[in-house]
C-alpha cells in the first residue's frame, strides 16, 4: 500500500472516538485507519502529548557529533568562549572517541546555533556583589519608568574610529583595505541623556578634562533638572576620576539633585553607553559618504555640532 500521510485532526479524531467508546474496528472503518496505526497514534499521545512526534533535532544524514556530544561543546563554549576549534576537536577525540575534521565541527556548531563574534572582554575586577546591589536599589528604590535618571558620560572620536571590523576576500588571501595608521586628532564628547533621548551634548578637540565637565553638568544639564524624586532628578554616571569633585556634589546637594555612581568596572549598566555605540556605528557604516561630504574639515565644523 502506497504511504498516505494521515493529518493530526484525524489521528486526533481518532482518539477521541476510541476514548468515547467506539470499537477499534468501527473507528478503523469510519475513517480508513488501521488498528496498528490507533496503538501506534496512542503511544505517541501518551509520551510527547502530541499525536505527533516533536522534530528531531538532527536532520539529514547521521551526524558525528551526536546530540550528548553537541551539548558538551556547547556548555564548553558558554563558559569559555574563546576556545579553538582544534581544542574542540580534541575533546571530543578523548572524550566521546570521534574524529571529525575542524570544518565539521564549524558546520555543527552553526545549525546548533552558535556563531564565531568578536569577543566582549569585561573586567575581572568586577565586583557582582555591588552590581546587584545596584540593580536592586534601580528597580526597588525608584518609580520603575526611568524618567527620573539622566545618564552622563563622555565618548571620544579619532581617525581609527571610521575603521570597519571585517571584509571580503576569497579564500585563502587576506582582505585587506587601505587605512591610516595615525590616529589624526581626537574630538571628545560629554553627553547626557534620559528616557526622551539626548538632553545636552558637547564636544571638544582632545579629551574631556574635570573643568570642561562640571561646565557641562552645571550650564548644560542642572536647568533642566528637578529636586529628587522628581523627573529628571538622579544624575547617574560612571566611576572616572573627573566625576568624583567635591564642587560637584556641593553643587548637585544644593540642587536636591541625587548623584547615583555605577559599580566599579560596570559601564553596561549605564544606557548612554549603548547609544554611543550605535552613533560609532553610524560613523563607520556612512564613513565614504562623510568623507566625500566633509574630506578633511574638522568634525567641529560639521552640522550638529
Amino acid at each position: 500500500m502506497p504511504y498516505c500521510r494521515i493529518s493530526s485532526d484525524l489521528k486526533e479524531c481518532a482518539l477521541t472516538l476510541w476514548r468515547a467508546g467506539w470499537t477499534k474496528s468501527d473507528i478503523c472503518g469510519a475513517l480508513c485507519v488501521s488498528k496498528a496505526s490507533l496503538y501506534r497514534w496512542r503511544n505517541i499521545l501518551d509520551e510527547f502529548g502530541s499525536v505527533e512526534r516533536p522534530p528531531n533535532p538532527l536532520h539529514g544524514r547521521p551526524r558525528l557529533i551526536g546530540i550528548v556530544a553537541m551539548t558538551e561543546l556547547r556548555s564548553i563554549l558558554i563558559a569559555h568562549p574563546d576556545t579553538f576549534l582544534d581544542e574542540l576537536q580534541w575533546h571530543l577525540a578523548i572524550h566521546h572517541d570521534i574524529a571529525i575534521s575542524l570544518s565539521a565541527i564549524r558546520t555543527n556548531l552553526k545549525k546548533a546555533g552558535l556563531t564565531r563574534k568578536l569577543l566582549h572582554r569585561i573586567a575581572r575586577e568586577r565586583d557582582q556583589e555591588k552590581r546587584a546591589s545596584f540593580l536592586h536599589s534601580i528597580q526597588h528604590d525608584f518609580s520603575g519608568t526611568g524618567e527620573e535618571f539622566i545618564a552622563v558620560d563622555e565618548s571620544s572620536k579619532n581617525d581609527h574610529t571610521y575603521n570597519r571590523r571585517y571584509g571580503w576576500a576569497p579564500r585563502g588571501q587576506p582582505a585587506e583595505i587601505e587605512a591610516p595608521f595615525i590616529r589624526g586628532d581626537r574630538y571628545s564628547m560629554v553627553a547626557a541623556m534620559s528616557t526622551k533621548g539626548y538632553l545636552a551634548t558637547r564636544a571638544v578637540l582632545g579629551s574631556i578634562d574635570s573643568y570642561t565637565f562640571f561646565d557641562f553638568i552645571v550650564e548644560d544639564v542642572l536647568p533642566q533638572m528637578n529636586p529628587f524624586p522628581d523627573t529628571h532628578s538622579v544624575l547617574v554616571m560612571d566611576n572616572c576620576r573627573i566625576h568624583h569633585t567635591d564642587t560637584l556634589q556641593e553643587v548637585l546637594n544644593d540642587a536636591l539633585v541625587m548623584l547615583l555612581y555605577l559599580p566599579p568596572y560596570s559601564p553596561d549598566l549605564n544606557p548612554i553607553e549603548e547609544s554611543f555605540s550605535t552613533w560609532k556605528a553610524y560613523l563607520r557604516r556612512n564613513s565614504r559618504t562623510l568623507e566625500a561630504a566633509y574630506g578633511n574639515d574638522p568634525i567641529l565644523d560639521w552640522p550638529g555640532f
